[in-house]
């Protein structure tokens, strides 16, 4: 028999699963005895899968989803080799069946789960090999907080773009609030945080204007009061109303295009500051192009390590490759290891 090189894991539970009930078989006649399919109902069904995979022989792993399905194939993969000192990480591949999808996008794979498995099996077949490109990866570390739910418990992730406090994160939490989660429901958010912040300057502010709205972009632009370490220095910034760090540059349904300082790898982006709602507006135009803000005092530079700890009893609630997390009490990021991404389009 065919030793399996390729190994699949899918979510029964995720919508397109649930709407097509014979995919899974579909999958398993695909990769036929070039690899195995695998279940999971879960993340924590994921790392016996994952050990699987690395018992066999498997050469690459297809997150079958979006970049949150990446992300957590990527996280148990980590956690799964740090048992097995020496062993190399697979190749994963993104299969860019989610809403942003930046990862496949970096990687330039072109196609969906049910046109790049059959390309990825032909592939082989025929021994042409996808190549791959090493990410490098933020490596997160922190404490959960009193108020969370496992308090004082380690908090450990890898990501690639991590909104860890103010506008882009709270923009994250009202995004996956909503019903429409592509391009356009992010266009749609932009404008509508936009004009609730308009209504409340003059000569909006005088306008019967209901007040839900008024202030639906009030939290948006909340700062958080902390003490935040760039490669070991003490920022002299007591007060954040941004702070975002990523390790690749990443392009969001073709509407952000965020961390350019990233794009060669090897390094982190850092922006962070406080900077206020009509700076932000005045440099959307910017972040749409690719480029650093141009906001005097804002911080935008390459690094090796953050490190975060919120004030005042507050806490940091950061979203990882689009995946919300909630109650640190501290967070430090540093460069972490290069994960391979296969190369293909279907």
């Amino acid at each position: 028999m065919t030793n399996p090189m390729i190994g699949v894991v899918t979510n029964p539970n995720s919508r397109k699963n649930r709407l097509n009930p014979g995919r899974y078989e579909q999958m398993r006649e695909t990769v036929g005895p070039l690899g195995l399919v695998r279940r999971t109902q879960d993340v924590t069904a994921i790392a016996e899968v994952v050990r699987e995979f690395l018992d066999v022989g498997v050469r690459y792993f297809v997150a079958d989803g979006g970049d949150g399905a990446f992300h957590w194939l990527m996280n148990v993969v980590m956690e799964v080799l740090a048992e097995r000192p020496g062993t190399a990480w697979p190749a994963i591949l993104p299969t860019n069946a989610g809403t942003i999808d930046f990862i496949g996008r970096k990687a330039g794979v072109v196609g969906h789960c049910d046109t790049l498995l059959p390309a990825l099996v032909r592939r082989i077949r025929n021994d042409d090999l996808p190549t791959t490109i090493d990410l490098t990866s933020c490596h997160l570390r922190g404490t959960y907080g009193p108020d969370a739910d496992r308090p004082g418990k380690p908090f450990e992730k890898l990501g690639f773009a991590c909104a860890l406090a103010g506008v882009a994160q709270r923009f994250f939490d009202k995004f996956y609030a909503g019903d429409q989660q592509d391009a356009a429901g992010i266009a749609m958010l932009v404008g509508k945080i936009i004009l609730s912040q308009a209504t409340r300057a003059v000569p909006l502010k005088w306008l019967p204007i209901p007040v839900e709205f008024r202030y639906f972009a009030e939290p948006v632009f909340e700062p958080l009061p902390a003490q935040v370490w760039l490669d070991g220095e003490l920022l002299p910034i007591p007060l954040f109303r941004d702070l975002d760090v990523g390790s690749i540059d990443i392009n969001l349904a073709n509407v952000f295009r965020c961390f350019p300082y990233a794009a060669e790898g090897r390094l982190l982006h850092v922006q962070c500051g406080d900077i206020s709602a009509p700076e932000i507006v005045r440099n959307l135009p910017r972040v749409f192009a690719g480029k650093t803000m141009e906001v005097e005092g804002f911080v935008q530079q390459r690094a090796q390590s953050l490190k975060v700890v919120p004030l005042q009893g507050r806490a940091l609630d950061p979203v990882i490759d689009g995946e919300l997390f909630w109650g640190l009490s501290e967070l430090e990021v540093t460069v972490g290891p290069q994960v391979p991404v296969v190369q293909l389009v279907a």
